[in-house]
């Protein structure tokens, strides 16, 4: 019970970051468009946030796709035998497991030396580690929903 609430919760928070970002990129690239073609002006900042935006929204959907499997798959053993099939799903399980830890492990790493180093994001003050940030956390969703796929729960 109380995990499939977690996981209830979970998909809320990753389909609120998606529409919030999604909403941002759409809005801001409209309010650019009409800053720079009507009113002749440009939003210096503007780029950045969309860009950051979209990062996040692809990010977290990718980690939501997850969940409802709607990552391309390739079946070309879909008409083999039930050993082979059990075999290649196990493979594949795991190959994908290990790839999604070390984009956790590597895209902490990523963030560590960026927010280290004090870079910001060109125009606004905010550092880069923070953007890159968004592959470590997709990344634990990403596992999360792997994991779960495996080893399903029911209250």
């Amino acid at each position: 019970m109380i995990l499939e609430k977690a996981d209830h919760w979970i998909t809320k928070l990753l389909e609120f970051i998606i529409t919030v970002c999604l909403s941002v990129t759409v809005i801001l690239t409209l309010v650019q468009v009409i800053f720079r073609f009507v009113l002749k002006m440009s939003l210096s900042w503007s780029q950045e946030v969309v860009m950051i935006s979209f990062v996040y929204s692809v990010l977290f959907g990718a980690a939501l796709a997850f969940k409802n499997s709607e990552h391309l798959t390739v079946d070309i053993f879909e008409n083999a035998k039930p050993i082979v099939q059990k075999i290649f799903n196990v493979i594949s399980f795991t190959a994908v497991a290990i790839m999604i830890v070390v984009l956790i492990v590597y895209g902490f790493q990523l963030v560590a030396d960026n927010l280290a180093s004090g870079q910001i994001v060109g125009f606004l003050p905010i550092k880069k580690g923070y953007v890159y940030l968004a592959l470590p956390l997709s990344a634990i969703f990403m596992l999360y929903y792997h994991v779960k796929r495996v080893i399903p729960w029911r209250g």
